[in-house]
């Protein structure tokens, strides 16, 4: 018994000087190596499904944008800003969903997701400046239209939300895979 625990003894010893000459012949950051970039880091954030979000935030948008377009005009229907937001959120929803499928379009999928992005951020600010000027929620329906451009603020906002962490993950390992090459 007592020479089992002997050579016990004598690989823990071998194992603690093994790591010592180790340490001794590699700086830490040897030690620890860089985890490659790859498309199946990026594929875990799941882009197919954030993809459907968006496809079904920009028929969400669409279609309260074509209730408003039945009221008095207003400063977003105007300009048609949930039309425009609500189509660019539908694109984007299709090349986030195409890119596990066809990892070729990832460049064009990053710089719509860029633009729809921008174009969210213009939205939140004009449907909060429309918001703002509204000055009468006595009557019913003044008061509904206002709530469908809260919830259409609302929608913009989630599709920030959806769309910056794409971005972030998808030039990120853009930028990963290409310093590797």
């Amino acid at each position: 018994m007592a020479s089992s625990m002997d050579s016990s003894i004598d690989t823990d010893t071998q194992d603690e000087e093994d790591s010592e000459n180790i340490l001794e012949r590699y700086e830490p950051a040897c030690l620890v190596p860089k985890k490659p970039a790859t498309l199946r880091t990026f594929l875990n954030v799941e882009p197919t499904a954030l993809g459907a979000v968006q496809i079904v935030i920009g028929l969400i948008i669409i279609g309260l944008g074509s209730v408003l377009a039945m009221y008095p005009p207003s400063l977003i229907i105007m300009i048609k800003l949930p039309f425009l937001t609500g189509f660019l959120f539908l694109v984007c929803g299709s090349l986030s969903a195409a890119v596990e499928k066809y990892p070729k379009i990832l460049w064009v999928c990053l710089k719509i997701n860029l633009g729809s992005s921008l174009s969210a951020g213009i939205g939140i600010v004009l449907y909060s400046v429309d918001l703002s000027f509204w000055n009468s929620y006595e009557d019913q329906l003044n008061f509904m239209i206002a709530g469908i451009k809260g919830i259409l603020l609302s929608f913009t906002v989630l599709e920030i939300c959806i769309t910056l962490p794409l971005i972030i993950l998808g030039y990120r390992f853009l930028h990963c895979s290409s310093t590797r090459e």
